[in-house]
């Protein structure tokens, strides 16, 4: 599970450390959403489908925090 911190709080090399993990988390999430999709009936379905909504909130959590990050970038550094 993630921690929500503020941009504005962290350093900038903290920003940018924070902005890989996020990616690398998320990108975990979508492979793990990727294999749930491809499964047929291997699971039992009400357990598959809230497993999906587990990581679609998920994923929207990390994907809303990745704004929010890159969002603090751009303010600290304009011409990026």
């Amino acid at each position: 599970m993630s921690v929500v911190v503020r941009g504005s709080h962290l350093t900038d090399d903290d920003l940018w450390r924070a902005i890989a993990n996020n990616t690398d988390a998320l990108s975990v999430l979508i492979e793990k959403q990727t294999e749930l999709d491809a499964e047929s009936g291997a699971s039992d379905p009400d357990t598959r489908q809230k497993l999906k909504l587990l990581s679609v909130q998920a994923i929207d959590n990390y994907n809303r925090q990745y704004r929010d990050f890159i969002g603090e970038i751009r303010r600290r550094y304009p011409s990026i």
